[in-house]
């Protein structure tokens, strides 16, 4: 080592490379509200099929704030629509062969506050591909973003589900058939069912200060005209936001790349597969390409610090610089079944944008730094047994790249090859299905460093001494899959 470095730099730069190493060490948005609700319920529609209406049960599942303020939105999250067709229904709407089905679900939302209403459509509800039992009821749950509400007074608001369209797509099992059309079903509430789904107490804004302007467009069913006037001739205020009456503009959301037609090539890693049960059938299937965006945080154990992974706001540089990245899968490589157990392999691989960081080491000095990832398939396993909760592993190695370090503005040349001695195993677990997304949690042992340094400097053992080691944590919300060609909604983070 050249004195051109002094012992201080040399320290501040191995903190701030260890930080930027750790920004991006997963895949898979603001952090949860402490105080929420959670709102069930179920409803017996009226669905109208070629021979009659029949009955369909429907059940609602979100989470909604405990209170809201005036001019602050109100966002129903984790919202879950479960609906379960009888054999008759599913026979009726699909044709003969059908083995699995998917598709979307709307949801015509009245919310009210007095005697004001608006009109929130809970569109583009997404359902990934459900295989139909081979007896019984099939049930097929959706999920997604629904739009935020935004009032200009106090007093209780109430979410009220009414009309649903159902648009499902058969899968049959010759795959040489010709695609088999969309089924479509429209259901209305049965007469006398209770459809109120949750009430918000709203308050005034106990921080005082002026909420941000709509993010869209007036519902024409919202109790505002096009002049900008509420139901009761009172205009709105352009320059505060608030409304008058109610606002159920869309909730804004980051985009994605879409997915890709093809699923992603590799093999599953036979390491991190369970051994089948006795007796039990393993299918090799063909895979169907979707895709995920994974976020979340990663807490580095030296530093006692955190960074955000997979900035859902899009931050980052390289071409997909501006988007979060992409979790790619060829969904259901492989099949395991045995009595009271199912397990889905999936394969999935890491499409992140590079990670950049800016951090103040010591409390003071700006340094920045970024990290390409290079990371190998994921071999994902979920295994669902009745009566427990299921079970999704996710296992991968990459190596992680480091480059273009500054400290304080200055470049500092850790050259072309800076990156893990070996590949960063990576091992998360959640309760929940790869399917609807969930939480996966786990620990990092971050190897050495090798190759840092240009010009015959050799950064390797002070950046090691800072970054590596056992026990650093991940916290990583995997959102709802979304099919090949089309973009994927992003997740909230997680709470720390």
């Amino acid at each position: 080592m050249t004195g051109a470095l002094s012992g201080g730099r040399t320290a501040r730069l191995a903190v701030v490379a260890a930080v930027a190493c750790v920004a991006g060490l997963l895949p898979g948005s603001g952090s949860a509200a402490r105080d929420q609700r959670e709102a069930r319920l179920t409803v017996t529609y009226d669905c109208g099929l070629p021979s009659g209406d029949r009955h369909v049960d429907v059940a609602f599942d979100a989470t909604f704030p405990g209170r809201g303020a005036v001019g602050k939105p109100i966002r129903p999250v984790g919202v879950r629509v479960r609906v379960s067709l009888s054999r008759t229904v599913v026979a009726e709407l699909m044709p003969e062969g059908t083995t699995s089905a998917g598709g979307t679900a709307a949801v015509a939302t009245t919310v009210a506050q007095g005697r004001e209403q608006a009109r929130a459509e809970w569109a583009e509800l997404a359902s990934p591909e459900v295989r139909l039992p081979a007896r019984g009821a099939v049930e097929i749950g959706f999920g997604g973003d629904v739009p935020q509400v935004t009032v200009g007074a106090e007093g209780d608001v109430t979410f009220t589900v009414g009309r649903l369209d159902l648009v499902l797509d058969p899968h049959l099992r010759d795959t040489g058939a010709q695609p088999a059309p969309a089924a479509r079903l429209s259901c209305t509430p049965a007469r006398g069912a209770d459809t109120l789904l949750a009430t918000v107490p709203v308050g005034a804004d106990p921080t005082g200060t002026s909420p941000a302007p709509g993010t869209g467009p007036a519902d024409p069913d919202d109790g505002t005209s096009s002049d900008g006037t509420s139901s009761d001739g009172t205009p709105n205020d352009p320059r505060s936001g608030t409304p008058k009456g109610i606002d159920a503009g869309p909730q804004p959301r980051a985009t994605t790349d879409k997915c890709p037609l093809d699923p992603p090539k590799g093999e599953l890693d036979p390491k991190r597969l369970p051994s089948p049960p006795p007796g039990a059938e393993v299918s090799k299937l063909e895979p169907t390409s979707m895709c995920a965006v994974p976020v979340g945080f990663a807490t580095l154990r030296k530093l006692k610090s955190s960074a955000i992974v997979n900035d859902p706001r899009g931050s980052g540089s390289g071409a997909r610089a501006g988007r979060p990245g992409l979790m790619h899968l060829a969904m259901r490589m492989r099949e395991v079944r045995a009595p009271d157990y199912v397990e889905y392999d999936h394969l999935g691989l890491m499409r992140l944008p590079d990670a950049e960081g800016t951090f103040l080491t010591f409390g003071f000095q700006p340094t920045t730094a970024k990290v390409r990832f290079e990371p190998e398939p994921a071999t994902i396993v979920n295994v669902i047994r009745p009566g427990k909760p299921p079970v999704t592993r996710v296992g991968y190695r990459q190596h992680l790249r480091l480059y273009d370090v500054r400290v304080n503005g200055v470049p500092l040349d850790v050259g072309p090859r800076c990156r893990t001695s070996r590949p960063v195993d990576t091992v998360l677990t959640g309760n929940y299905p790869v399917s609807e997304g969930g939480l996966l949690q786990g620990e990092l042992d971050i190897p050495a460093l090798a190759g840092c340094g240009a010009r015959g400097e050799d950064f390797d053992v002070l950046l090691s001494g800072a970054v590596s080691g056992p026990g650093n944590a991940l916290r990583i919300r995997q959102g709802r899959v979304c099919g090949a060609g089309s973009p994927c909604n992003v997740p909230e983070l997680p709470a720390l």
